[in-house]
């Protein structure tokens, strides 16, 4: 119980809170004014999509699960 009334403690806490809540409130209003990355690229051309990975059943070549590596 020491450590929770030592002063160095509970200054060295209170700068910690104050620094996350200005950091918290400075980049909130940078970066909502701001465009993101995403809108960046549409407005250049660019249009990133999001793509699911393929399914095993729809790629070509055989099974190749059992495929055992015999080199020594």
């Amino acid at each position: 119980m020491e450590l929770f009334t030592n002063p160095w403690f509970i200054l060295f806490t209170l700068i910690n809170i104050i620094a996350t809540f200005y950091l918290a409130i400075k980049f909130y209003y940078r970066t909502k004014d701001e465009p993101t990355l995403f809108e960046k690229l549409r407005d250049s051309g660019i249009c990133p999509t999001l793509r699911t990975p393929p399914k095993p059943s729809d790629l070509k070549g055989g099974d190749t699960s059992n495929n055992q590596n015999n080199n020594p």
